[in-house]
């Protein structure tokens, strides 16, 4: 049974991170997931130790047989898959962990803390990248509306103040007589 290698991955963008909230489109019992876009220059080195830890189980033979945990995007780019059912410990750019949950969105910068895992199911090699931590070094935060930012323009309340607002229009419709 082979080993599990930690190490940390360049920096690199997320894509489709899950962090927070497990995805439970595929499988039920849910899995934290991010993608991690990374050029191939910063890529190298983590991409040589993933296969020296396969290498390490099943020899140079298989090497070319393996199953990597990573694509090349149509932009050249090296895009590593991390997963895990545990979820992860995030921190920000000093290191002090994430205490609330945060939208992030793909486009942040990150590291991340990974498990390497040399597998064999079938007579199938490959290698799996367990996500164990997260580090967000510059957040991008996910946000459903289709509207950018648009100066000058109307800036909403704050939430407690529209709440208080609210409270004040509910009280005075209480109070007036139809």
């Amino acid at each position: 049974m082979s080993k599990i290698i930690k190490a940390v991955s360049p920096k690199g963008k997320a894509s489709w991170p899950k962090l927070f909230k497990a995805d439970t489109q595929f499988k039920p019992e849910g899995e934290f997931q991010t993608g991690l876009v990374v050029s191939p220059t910063e890529a190298k080195d983590f991409q040589e130790k993933i296969k020296a830890a396969f290498v390490e189980e099943f020899g140079e033979a298989k090497l070319q047989k393996a199953k990597m945990p990573w694509k090349v995007d149509e932009d050249g780019n090296v895009v590593f898959n991390f997963r895990s059912k545990n979820k992860p410990i995030v921190v920000d750019s000093l290191g002090k962990a994430i205490g609330t949950e945060l939208n992030v969105s793909g486009g942040s910068v990150i590291k991340v803390g990974a498990g390497i895992k040399p597998w064999l199911v079938s007579g199938n090699l490959g290698v799996k990248l367990y996500l164990n931590a997260v580090q967000i070094i510059d957040l991008v935060e996910y946000n459903s509306s289709p509207f950018g930012k648009e100066e000058g323009g109307f800036v909403a309340e704050d939430v407690k103040r529209s709440e208080e607002v609210s409270s004040a229009v509910e009280q005075a419709e209480e109070d007036i007589d139809f």
